[in-house]
């Protein structure tokens, strides 16, 4: 719940308590009194029926502004912008959660209970003239603003994961092609150099029996070494690298 149950558990729980039950004591006499609240506006015990209204009235407070789309990084580190994103501004009066939490934990009451802190702030929102109910619907509107903004970040998050495995599928798919492609063409090539190779075979086999044939026909006019070669080549199959 953030600040709004930081903000719980420091004492705003005393405020709902049985409609019959006697009014809160002072604060100790360390704790700083404040002014008294306008003649036209008495003091009610603090608990009182005000108090038992206050969840149905909190559970009324304004939403904040729904964002399809949220401009603000996962890893931000101050949800001061997720709460700029969400319209969450403090109420007229300037008290909001962040101002209470500044109270409770101020010097003069950081040390005390926390009732007595409680009832403390509460006073001090009495003689402002601020409703508590504010602060906690600022407390709730903020609260739903981070959950908005975590439910918009979770929906982000899947559908980036979704669109990068069909991405991964496809560069995959991609890359298969591709080997096949390529085992392709080293197939091919190995075939033509087979080919090759027994195309040359079968013309050494060719060539020897020509030059049998010519060997034959030129021994009956020559005495002595006959000029013709009836072997491979002096210097083997040719070699295109020679040539250049």
């Amino acid at each position: 719940m953030g600040k709004l149950s930081e903000l719980m558990s420091k004492g705003v729980r005393l405020i709902v308590v049985d409609p019959d039950a006697e009014p809160a004591p002072e604060p100790e006499a360390r704790v700083p009194s404040p002014p008294p609240p306008p003649a036209t506006q008495p003091s009610a015990p603090v608990g009182r029926a005000r108090g038992r209204q206050l969840s149905a009235e909190v559970a009324q407070a304004a939403p904040p502004r729904r964002v399809a789309r949220s401009e603000v990084a996962a890893d931000v580190q101050d949800f001061a912008a997720v709460y700029k994103e969400a319209g969450i501004t403090l109420p007229p009066h300037g008290y909001g959660v962040d101002r209470i939490a500044e109270m409770l934990q101020g010097k003069r009451l950081a040390t005390l209970s926390r009732e007595v802190r409680a009832t403390a702030v509460l006073a001090a929102l009495e003689a402002a003239r601020v409703d508590v109910q504010d602060v906690i619907e600022d407390g709730i509107r903020r609260d739903k603003a981070l959950d908005a903004f975590e439910a918009a970040k979770e929906r982000e998050l899947v559908e980036r994961k979704a669109g990068n495995e069909t991405r991964v599928q496809s560069l995959r798919k991609d890359l298969d092609d591709l080997l096949r492609k390529i085992n392709s063409e080293i197939e091919k090539l190995k075939q033509e150099s087979q080919e090759a190779e027994a195309a040359f075979a079968q013309l050494q086999i060719r060539k020897r029996q020509e030059e049998a044939r010519l060997h034959d026909v030129v021994a009956h006019f020559v005495e002595g070494a006959n000029p013709i070669s009836t072997g491979p080549g002096a210097s083997g199959p040719a070699d295109p690298a020679a040539r250049s």
